[in-house]
């Protein structure tokens, strides 16, 4: 997508490098799958749809950065989530005539608790990191990043949660972590 809309140019060895790290994620998630059945498959759709919002995302905000700054951005992206998912919810409470109970979870501490945490750290500074890194770098190697997230995920089950690491595990980590580094230090050098 980058290349298409965006005119960024990758090397072939950049492109090898972003196919080894998603075969890696389709390693791990294949082999995860002890039959392929229709949650298996409704997964697999999610997942691609979820990498092509994603992708759609880098590309949109690598184009905005150039305008814009990653505040700005940011601050745009928490607003419009904020009014799109308080609209939907005071909807359902109109159609269903509990619209008292729409500040009911602001009694809460816990509540309070943790949408301050889900607000503040995975949405507001990820979204401000991930613009700002996307104003300095391209959108390609900045999404290659995302396929790290599988790697933590692994790791952070066997050390927290005591899960075990299989074989696949190994495999699928090795290989993404090589196409991420590869995505981004395979490039041609600027003279």
């Amino acid at each position: 997508m980058a290349e298409y809309f965006l005119k960024e140019k990758t090397t072939i060895l950049q492109k090898i490098s972003i196919l080894v790290s998603v075969s890696g994620v389709i390693y791990i998630t294949v082999n995860k799958s002890a039959a392929l059945n229709f949650d298996s498959l409704m997964g697999i759709l999610l997942l691609l749809l979820s990498a092509l919002s994603i992708s759609g995302y880098s590309v949109m905000a690598r184009k905005l950065t150039k305008n814009f700054t990653s505040i700005e951005i940011s601050t745009m992206m928490v607003v419009i989530s904020f009014i799109c998912y308080n609209s939907i919810s005071l909807g359902k409470h109109i159609i269903n005539g509990t619209i008292s109970n729409f500040f009911a979870p602001l009694t809460n501490i816990s509540f309070i608790i943790s949408i301050l945490y889900l607000g503040v750290l995975p949405s507001l500074v990820t979204s401000l990191m991930t613009n700002y890194i996307l104003s300095k770098i391209e959108a390609s190697k900045m999404s290659v990043f995302a396929n790290l997230g599988t790697v933590i995920t692994i790791v952070a089950g066997a050390v927290i949660l005591k899960e075990n690491i299989y074989y696949y595990h190994v495999i699928g980590s090795v290989l993404i972590v090589a196409g991420v580094l590869g995505t981004n230090f395979l490039d041609k050098k600027e003279s």
